[in-house]
């Protein structure tokens, strides 16, 4: 260094090409419970006699809705109620009735009687008004908890609207989230805002959407009550564990756990399960594999550069079957692989010179199939012919716009191993028929298509898979991926050999979609992550008999594709409970409203527990 010139010993400009070979920056990309479709009214009802909660119930009382509405807003309120523990020592329930300003018309512990709330539910008397949501929440965390037992009793917000607020809701839900208010919304009608229902709740999983007010029923209230109310055999959310070669996940539960815990469709391999004998705690329970064992997925993302390695893990909690309240973790770590040129000012006195990377969180994606309308619920089974909306969304954390998603390479399978290409590589639908190429919206992260219910002969369910491919905004990273271009749709007239095929083996699938990006060309280099979803198994009936019939049959079909994805086919009916508390019912109207009686002491089985 005795050479170099006094300029030169100043500063050198070096350019420095860094490399970070598959760290582990984000650790914990999509960790969901997938339920096993198995839970029924009774399970329900036990967790809910069992286990205590204060709930603060806020419907919309705006001018938007109207008071037939408003008074199904009422009839779902009981429903709630009835699904509930309702007792001085059980479960309390409060209801807020907001439009432009908020009203408490029952506070938590003013009705410790099921037929006394379900009186009071039905008296309150609807506002009109503009939709101030966020100035409900407010509200609510300031009056409406301030009767609350506090300590080891959660507090839960029921969120009910019919559309878009007038005022800002982000800042307002954050102060429930930081208080440990868990909150659930429910959009009503096509016109509700989506991503406001995203901000109240800060989870998609507590998000519901229904068309019509009159779609809240007894299944809305049950689904709503199972993900307050978990039993006590059932884990909380897991950890998911993402380590330089292996992946897991651990989870506490309540009771000591004596089933066994196994990487899904591999019980039989010592190396793929672990139990009671190798868990020193035996209320922690939890398994890690390595990449190379039981069928754990691996596969490169192009941007940002690096590779996704997923599995499921079932926790059966019987020692020999798997029963109604077992439950299955799809767990994904992603391990980033950074390459940057940057130009560092260095001197010569040799001083380390410190280097920052920006890491951006990755959305989390899901593909639906919706009754009716984009908006509307989810389907389970569907009449042939029906029509029916594809949705594919990816919801980015902090409501951020730094990525865009292509919809591509989409089959539909019969649960037995034939599929159909409905999409190709591209995006481009393959026959009108059955799907055209889908609709984005603006921000390139919502894509819709409706078409109408088919089926295979002699086989009544369906699902459907894709792959999504995200790319980054930034400096124009989605240019010439997404949206595609594609000539119009034409249908099939000529079927086959290969349209109706066996399912090809990953490794094939991954060959042609490489093949058909590399053909892209140098100037579109594509730089994009690539996952695979897939939407609920639906089951198809020819006519609306059978669809009346499946409904009340209540039959349940389990079983598993032979990619490892779970596939869980289940109808539920739930048994119409009795309306009391002096309350006559005819068509949702209320006939008779007499007071009811005082609560007998004893007359309920009151039981504590924690949620």
């Amino acid at each position: 260094m005795k050479n170099v010139s006094a300029e030169q010993q100043r500063y050198l400009s070096l350019n420095l090409q860094i490399i970070l070979p598959f760290l582990a920056l984000l650790t914990k990309i999509c960790s969901f419970p997938i339920d096993n479709g198995l839970v029924d009214s009774e399970l329900i009802k036990e967790c809910a006699s069992n286990n205590t909660v204060d709930v603060l119930l806020l419907l919309d009382g705006s001018g938007s809705v109207g008071d037939d509405t408003f008074r199904m807003q009422l009839q779902f309120a009981a429903l709630l109620a009835r699904r509930l523990n309702i007792s001085s020592d059980g479960t309390h329930l409060a209801l807020i009735q907001f439009a432009e300003l908020p009203q408490l018309e029952i506070t938590l512990n003013q009705y410790n009687c099921e037929s006394q709330l379900e009186w009071a539910i039905q008296r309150v008397r609807y506002l009109g008004g503009a939709t101030n949501t966020g100035q409900a929440l407010n509200f609510a965390l300031e009056n409406g908890f301030q009767n609350a037992r506090g300590g080891p009793v959660p507090k839960v917000v029921v969120v009910v609207t019919d559309g878009q607020s007038q005022d800002e809701v982000e800042e307002a839900a954050q102060r429930l989230h930081d208080a440990q208010v868990m909150v659930y919304a429910i959009g009503v009608t096509n016109l509700v805002n989506v991503r406001q229902l995203h901000q109240i709740t800060g989870d998609a999983l507590r998000v519901h959407t229904v068309e019509a007010f009159d779609q809240l029923d007894k299944s809305l209230a049950d689904s709503i009550t199972w993900h307050m109310c978990r039993t006590d055999f059932r884990p909380g959310t897991p950890d998911i564990i993402c380590e330089p070669d292996k992946i897991g996940v651990r989870a506490t539960t309540k009771k000591q756990f004596e089933g066994t815990v196994f990487v899904q469709d591999n019980y039989h391999r010592a190396e793929c399960r672990a139990g009671p004998e190798h868990f020193p705690d035996p209320n922690v329970i939890g398994i890690t594999v390595p990449f190379t064992n039981c069928n754990v997925r691996r596969y490169r993302s192009l941007n940002p550069r690096g590779i996704f390695v997923e599995t499921t893990v079932v926790f059966m909690f019987h020692p020999v079957f798997m029963t109604k309240v077992d439950q299955m973790v799809k767990i994904q770590c992603f391990y980033m692989e950074a390459e940057k040129q940057v130009n560092v000012p260095m001197e010569v006195s040799q001083i380390t010179t410190q280097f920052y990377q920006k890491v951006y969180q990755m959305p989390r994606c899901e593909y639906t199939l919706r009754k009716d309308h984009q908006n509307g619920p989810i389907v389970q089974y569907a009449v042939l012919g029906q029509s029916v909306f594809h949705r594919w969304e990816c919801v980015e954390e902090l409501n951020g716009d730094l990525f865009g998603m292509l919809v591509h390479s989409c089959f539909v399978d019969n649960g037995f191993g034939d599929r159909v290409d409905i999409l190709d590589a591209h995006g481009c639908g393959l026959d009108a028929v059955l799907l055209h190429t889908p609709d984005y919206d603006s921000t390139l992260r919502l894509a819709t298509k409706e078409y109408h219910v088919f089926k295979y002969a002699d086989r009544p369910v369906l699902q459907f898979q894709c792959q999504i491919t995200l790319c980054l905004k930034l400096d124009g990273g989605c240019l010439g991926i997404t949206p595609p271009k594609c000539a119009e749709t034409m249908p099939r007239h000529i079927v086959t050999e290969q349209y109706i095929r066996r399912r090809k083996s990953k490794k094939q699938r991954k060959a042609r979609t490489v093949r058909a990006w590399n053909s892209v060309g140098e100037a579109e280099e594509v730089r994009a992550t690539t996952m695979d979803v897939f939407t609920r198994p639906i089951i198809i009936v020819e006519n609306e008999q059978q669809q009346f019939a499946n409904k009340h049959n209540a039959n349940n079909i389990l079983a598993s594709n032979s990619n490892g994805t779970p596939a869980i086919y289940s109808t539920l009916f739930f048994a119409e409970a009795e309306m009391g508390g002096g309350l006559l019912f005819h068509d949702g109207i209320v006939l008779v409203e007499n007071a009811p009686e005082a609560c007998h002491v004893g007359s309920k089985k009151k039981r504590r527990g924690k949620i």
